[in-house]
């Protein structure tokens, strides 16, 4: 057991968002997760990062979050994680995955989304859904996921703003997958369960077995706070 003392502890206590709204178990799981990860997984640095501990163990915190509930192994499969700077990526991409063996990640965003709790922001969550997809065949594998794209693709139609952006549909498009959705929906699910919750609640349910974590109960709600502060 690795308690809350341990180095990778103090840091995500003080430099991500959702750790002090886990239970003690999870904090647990992500610590567990986040140590064998590092140990087993090659990071590697553009110039343009400054190579350090924090930003492979933010990345592994996030990718617990994503593999813990699941028989990943700690993402095993995932060999090497690159940790880029802006230049690495054209248009609007943050981050990428290839098959379940290599994660590409921006560092900046990374350390921007993990500090700041931001809807549907965390590129880690993102590509580590995409692995997790990658593993099990997630997207389309259960009626709610189905059932909430056709959703959203009828708001589009109908001109009607839903939880989702429009460069997810984008991208849906233009590589002729639905794969984006549910890597995106996880990002909110991390980030704005609530929103989930509002936006389609079967989908909300089938992201809290898929991930084992029922955050609308342990998260404040977003829209809330924002309405709390006008």
């Amino acid at each position: 057991m690795i308690d809350n003392a341990h180095p990778i502890a103090l840091y995500l206590t003080d430099n991500w968002f959702i750790y002090p709204w886990l239970t003690k178990h999870q904090q647990q799981v992500v610590l567990s997760f986040a140590e064998r990860f590092c140990d087993e997984t090659e990071f590697w640095f553009t110039p343009s990062i400054v190579p350090s501990e924090e930003l492979a163990w933010l990345v592994a915190a996030n990718a617990a979050l994503v593999g813990g509930a699941q028989a990943t192994n700690c993402f095993a499969g995932v060999r090497w994680v690159y940790l880029v700077g802006d230049d690495a990526f054209d248009g609007e991409l943050s981050g990428d995955a290839r098959g379940h063996s290599t994660v590409r990640i921006n560092a900046f965003d990374l350390v921007e989304e993990s500090q700041e709790r931001i809807s549907g922001q965390q590129i880690a969550i993102h590509e580590f859904a995409h692995v997790l997809d990658a593993l099990f065949g997630i997207t389309d594998s259960t009626p709610a996921l189905r059932d909430a794209l056709e959703l959203h693709l009828e708001n589009r139609r109908n001109g009607i703003e839903d939880i989702i952006p429009d460069v997810v549909f984008e991208t849906m498009v233009e590589q002729n997958t639905r794969e984006e959705f549910f890597s995106y929906v996880s990002e909110i699910f991390f980030t704005d369960p609530h929103g989930i919750l509002n936006f389609y609640p079967p989908l909300y349910n089938d992201l809290v077995a898929i991930y084992g974590l029922n955050l609308a109960k342990q998260l404040p709600d977003l829209n809330a706070e924002a309405i709390n502060t006008k």
